[in-house]
C-alpha cells in the first residue's frame, strides 16, 4: 500500500514570479526523492476594480485548498501582468506505507539545502532580491509535513525601505523549472557564483567594501580559470602568464582581452579594478553605491561572458 505525504514549505525568501507558474505542480527531486513542487494559484480579479497586495491573497494549490485558512501564500503586485510574491510552496510525495516516516525524515533533513540552491539559482537568473535593503535578511525555510498525521521532524527550527522590482526580476515558469532542476541535482555551485552570491548578500546590508572585495574575487576566479584553460589548449605554461608577469587583475583582464576577441569592450580597469584597488590600499575606504552597482554589473557580464548561464560545472 502507498501513502501519499504532504507538506508547506514556508521559504527562506520571498520569490518573484510570472503569472505562468502559479496554480501549477511541478516533478521536482528533494535527497533524490521526486516529489510534486505546488505553487499557489491567481485570485479571481475584476479588471474595473483591480485589487493587488495582500489585501487580495494568492490561493493555496489545489492539494492545500482545506489547509489552514491563515497560511499567507503570496500576493499579486502587479496589474494587469499578474506579476505576484509567493511565500509558501505545497510539496507532495508518494511512498509505500513502511517508509512514510524514512521519506519524511529525509526530505526534511535536505530541505534547507534545496531551498537555499533554488532561490539561489532565481537570484542569479532574475537578478531579484539583489538590491540593497535594510529590511530583508535570508530567514530559515522551514517544512511541515503530514500524511495520516502530522510528521515531526526533532530537530527542526521554526523560525522603512521599499523597492520595485523589474519585470526582468520575476521568474517565468522556464526559469522555475531550471531552478528546480539545478536544486535537484545537489550540484555544487562554481566557486565564482558563490562568491557573487556573497557580494549580492553584502551589498543588500549595504556593506559596499565587502560588496566589491567579494565581486571582485568571483572575477578574478574566472579569468584564472579561463586564462589556465586557454593556455593549455595551446600548450603554454599557465604560471609563466598567471604566476610571472599577469598577476595582478587587472593584467589578467588585459591578457583576456587578447586572448578573447570577443571579450567585453567594458573599461573594467576604470570601474572594477580602480575602486577595487583604492578599496585595497585605504585610499577610498567608503565607496559609493554607484561605484559599488558598477563593479557588480560589471562582474556580472564577465561570468555571463564566459559561463553563459552555466552556473555549476559540466559533468
Amino acid at each position: 500500500m502507498s501513502t501519499t505525504i504532504t507538506g508547506l514549505i514556508t521559504l527562506s525568501e520571498e520569490i518573484l514570479c510570472k503569472k505562468d507558474v502559479l496554480g501549477k505542480s511541478y516533478r521536482a527531486l528533494v535527497s533524490g526523492i521526486e516529489v510534486a513542487i505546488a505553487f499557489p494559484r491567481f485570485p479571481e480579479f475584476d479588471p474595473k476594480d483591480a485589487q493587488i497586495g495582500m489585501k487580495n491573497p494568492l490561493l493555496p494549490p489545489e492539494i492545500g485548498r482545506e489547509w489552514n485558512p491563515s497560511i499567507e501564500w503570496g500576493y499579486p503586485k502587479w496589474y494587469p501582468s499578474c506579476n505576484s510574491v509567493v511565500k509558501n510552496l505545497a510539496v507532495s510525495v508518494i511512498c509505500d506505507d513502511e517508509h512514510v516516516e524514512s521519506v519524511a525524515e529525509q526530505i526534511y533533513s535536505s530541505i534547507e539545502k534545496w531551498d537555499h540552491a533554488f532561490i539561489d539559482y532565481l537570484i542569479l537568473k532574475t537578478k531579484q532580491s539583489v538590491k540593497r535593503n535594510k529590511n530583508v535578511h535570508r530567514g530559515t525555510c522551514s517544512l511541515q509535513l503530514m500524511a495520516e498525521k502530522y510528521i515531526p521532524y526533532k530537530n527542526q527550527i521554526i523560525s522603512l525601505y521599499f523597492t520595485v522590482p523589474q519585470e526582468t526580476e520575476y521568474a517565468s515558469e522556464s526559469i522555475i523549472l531550471d531552478a528546480l532542476s539545478f536544486a535537484g541535482s545537489e550540484k555544487e555551485m562554481r566557486l565564482e557564483y558563490q562568491m557573487l552570491l556573497a557580494a549580492y548578500e553584502a551589498r543588500r546590508s549595504n556593506n559596499n567594501r565587502l560588496t566589491i572585495i567579494n565581486a571582485c574575487s568571483a572575477m578574478e576566479l574566472c579569468l584564472y580559470g579561463y586564462i589556465s584553460k586557454h593556455c593549455q589548449e595551446l600548450n603554454y605554461d599557465s604560471d609563466l602568464f598567471l604566476e610571472n608577469k599577469f598577476r595582478s587583475l587587472g593584467d589578467r583582464i588585459k591578457l583576456a582581452k587578447n586572448f578573447d576577441p570577443l571579450f567585453p569592450e567594458t573599461d573594467y580597469i576604470t570601474k572594477v579594478v580602480n575602486p577595487r584597488n583604492s578599496l585595497a590600499h585605504n585610499r577610498d575606504i567608503h565607496p559609493t553605491d554607484e561605484t559599488t552597482d558598477d563593479v557588480v554589473i560589471c562582474v556580472e557580464e564577465c561570468l555571463e561572458h564566459f559561463y553563459q548561464g552555466k552556473y555549476c560545472e559540466e559533468s
